[in-house]
């Protein structure tokens, strides 16, 4: 009877225990700071080419509402991007250097006031030859085809005519 009083006594003390509080883990009471390294946040940057905008992604579970903006840095990036959060996540576009080497890029964004930082790796492509480009060249050498053609096509006729009067 004492053994069963005991553990009736302690369960009660738990469960108000927990009820204020007091044993309450720090996830279960709500959003608080984020560890250093933010492990429920994802960044994502797209690939692009050198010259070109890439979307940036911030989407933070611990996100601080006082935090409307976050910025996205990288060597690869013209400037740091500025990512709004636009009711789900953070979001934005980066112009990436024209200079920019193809291959892997590391972007940082830093958050909650310097309290959490998280890395992500994306991929530049080669750049490619503009569309602009290569349709001029395409034009210019349909026109000098025309011109040359109408250059052999009068030179016939003109010979025609004066070797048949």
């Amino acid at each position: 009877m004492f053994r069963a009083a005991c553990l009736a006594l302690v369960s009660c003390a738990a469960a108000a225990a927990l009820a204020f509080g007091v044993l309450a883990s720090p996830a279960l009471a709500g959003p608080t700071s984020p560890p250093q390294y933010a492990p429920s946040a994802t960044l994502n940057v797209d690939t692009g080419t050198p010259g070109h905008e890439v979307k940036a992604l911030w989407l933070d579970e611990w996100r601080d509402d006082n935090e409307k903006t976050v910025q996205v840095t990288s060597s690869a990036f013209e400037a740091p991007a500025t990512l709004t959060f636009n009711g789900r996540q953070y979001e934005g576009k980066a112009r990436l250097r024209p200079d920019a080497h193809p291959g892997q890029a590391q972007a940082r964004v830093v958050t909650h006031g310097g309290q959490a930082v998280k890395k992500a790796v994306f991929w530049i492509d080669p750049a490619k030859a503009s569309s602009d480009d290569s349709s001029s060249l395409v034009w210019l050498t349909g026109g000098a085809l025309v011109v040359a053609g109408a250059g052999v096509v009068g030179g016939f006729v003109v010979r025609r005519r004066r070797t048949h009067p």
